[in-house]
This record gives structure tokens, sequence and C-alpha cells, in this order.
């Protein structure tokens, strides 16, 4: 009698149980369908606070005294923001290599803005200037000269800051005019007469814009040489490893570091013949058409967190010495403004270039 009575009251707990199960599973979606139907505005409760719900979050009003579902600080910061985000940079050297180089200054950018973020490698500096014109990118990395020459045809653009090699260091570099270590008829720029000389790019800084006004202060004018634009700082100084020209200029991290790490170069393979007075550092350029509040974190990210302690601590990079922010060995950015860049629209004046419209 106990063993019936006891498989009795577990029959009749049993089908409580079953019943229970079905009403909660009858109920869920009346929960769910609650759910999607939040709007903006409606009331959560106490319980509920901070909790979101799609992009709604549970908020305390103190005016109203009211808990409501309102649009996260997530969301509305992203009110009218573009899709995806787009770096670029004037060529230095091939896209394979300048893509890679990129890499970890594009992972920060898309981490900061939650943007997908990609890299446009330009094949000359025209492509880059225009492509920011255009609007189809929105940082740029330019050599100074090509900064100008974006903002004078009409890129809305201003510098966030210019790259410099140690945290207390200050953004500048220099223009190498060099020649075959074994080169004895070149010693100084005065020897460029009458030699097929290899530029970079009409855009270029180092590679073009300082050059001729060094050429110029030594009484060398464009009739005194054969000119090749050879469309890349590692092409330049190649092509004068390799015999292709006579002499050629590129920037000083180009010849002293970049191509030596590459194994392209052998140390002592070049001679510094001639080189210039210290350039504007080059600058990281942001489009100023996008919402200010995506300005803001842009200008935060690259000033604040694109360095190389930074990089390391984010997993970006093993250790500083072989971190690379950008295409250069640059540890940083300073801030800098578009006045930090009249020096070189005096250089423009200077020459006369045609190049600087």
């Amino acid at each position: 009698m106990k063993t019936q009575k006891f498989l009795g009251q577990a029959g009749r707990l049993r089908n409580v149980i079953v019943v229970a199960a079905l009403a909660a599973s009858f109920a869920l979606p009346t929960v769910a369908s609650a759910a999607v139907s939040i709007k903006s505005g409606d009331t959560c409760s106490k319980s509920q606070l901070n909790k979101t719900s799609g992009t709604l979050k549970c908020a305390y009003n103190s005016k109203t005294k009211k808990y409501t579902w309102a649009a996260s600080a997530k969301t509305k910061a992203r009110a009218g923001w573009p899709t995806k985000l787009v770096v670029a940079a004037v060529p230095s050297e091939n896209a394979a290599s300048m893509t890679l180089r990129y890499q970890n200054f594009v992972k920060l950018i898309e981490k900061e803005t939650g943007l997908p973020t990609s890299f446009f490698a330009a094949t000359d500096y025209a492509g880059a200037i225009e492509a920011q014109v255009a609007g189809r990118v929105d940082l740029v990395f330019y050599g100074p000269f090509s900064y100008v020459l974006a903002k004078a045809r009409g890129a809305k653009i201003e510098p966030i800051g210019a790259a410099i090699s140690t945290p207390t260091a200050k953004p500048g570099y220099y223009a190498y005019g060099v020649a075959k270590a074994s080169n004895t008829s070149v010693n100084s720029i005065k020897d460029f007469k009458g030699k097929k000389v290899c530029f970079v790019d009409a855009a270029s800084t180092s590679g073009y814009l300082y050059p001729i006004a060094g050429l110029l202060a030594n009484g060398i004018t464009d009739r005194d040489y054969t000119s090749v634009l050879a469309g890349g700082h590692d092409k330049s100084a190649l092509a004068v490893a390799a015999g292709t020209c006579d002499v050629g200029f590129a920037y000083d991290d180009m010849v002293d570091v970049n191509l030596i790490e590459k194994g392209l170069l052998k140390k002592g393979e070049l001679k510094v013949a001639w080189k210039s007075e210290t350039i504007a550092g080059s600058p990281m350029a942001v489009r100023i058409d996008l919402p200010k509040d995506l300005v803001q974190i842009l200008k935060t990210a690259v000033l604040e967190k694109a360095n190389k302690p930074s990089f390391v601590k984010a997993g970006y990079c093993t250790d500083e010495a072989t971190c690379r922010i950008i295409e250069d060995g640059s540890w940083g950015f300073t801030k800098v403004d578009d006045a930090y860049y009249d020096g070189i629209r005096q250089v423009c004046e200077a020459t006369k270039s045609s190049r600087c419209r």
C-alpha cells in the first residue's frame, strides 16, 4: 500500500511538472515578442537599468524620475558615420610592402572606431592626393609637400600630427642626394651637373621639391641634367645602386635603414653627396568633413595610441625595436597644425616650381 501511495504521489508530481513546463514554453514567445516591440521612450524597470535591447538601453531620467528605453551613447555617437574607413599613404615603396607596414596602424583605427578599415596603396602621389580630395580615403600619411598640394587642390583636411623618431624628438627628416660609393666623379651636389638624375615623384618633398631647391642653389637648372621620375624612394635609391641613374634623391631612412633591413642595399653601398636642411615632419591628415565626433576619435587614436609602447601593449608588436607604426622607423606622432607647413610653401615660392600648383 505504501508503495502504491508513493507511486500515486510521484505520478501526480510528474503531471504538475509537465503542465508547468508546457505553460512556460507557451509563455516564451510572448516575452520575446514584447522584447522585439520595445521602442525608444518605452518604460523599463529599475532592475533593467543599464541593460540593453538591440540599440536601446534602459536609462534613468532624473528630471522625469522614470526609467525608459533610449538610444545608447554608442548609437548616438555613430549618427552620420560612414560604414567603413580607408587609410592611405603616398608611396615610398611598392604596394605590398606599404600594405604590410601599415597593417598594425589599420588594426588600431579599426579597433578605436569600430569601423571596418582598409589600406589603399596608391601607385603614385597624385593618386593619394586625388583620392582624399574626392573623399575616397579618410586618413592619409603624406609627405609635407604632398600635404600642401592636397590642401591647395581642395582636399578638406587638416594635419593630426607629424611623425617623430623618439618620444622627445621634434618632427623632421632629411633629403639625401646619393651616388654609388665607388663613383669618384660625384662628391657634392655640384657634381650632379651633366648626370642622369633620379627623382622620386613630382609631388615628393624629399624626392623632388627640396632636391630642386638644392640644385638651383648651386646654379644647376633642369637643362643641366637628365631627369628621371623613379616612382618611389626605394626605386630611386636602387636605380642609383644598379647604375640606371648616376645620382638620385631619397629620404634619409630609406637609404640608412629601410633598404638595408630588407637586404636590398648593402651598408655603405651608396654615399650621401648632399643632405638637405631639416624638412618639416610628414603629417597624418584627416578629412574634416567626417562627423566631428569621429574626427576626434581619430585624432586621439593617432596622437595617444599610435606609438611603439602602445602597439606593444596592445599586442600588435612583440617589442619596440622591431615595431612598425607606419612605413618607417617612427616612434609615433606629435601634434602639429597647418601653419607648421608654411616653410614648404616658402620653398615652393623660392623654386617657382610649376609642380607647386
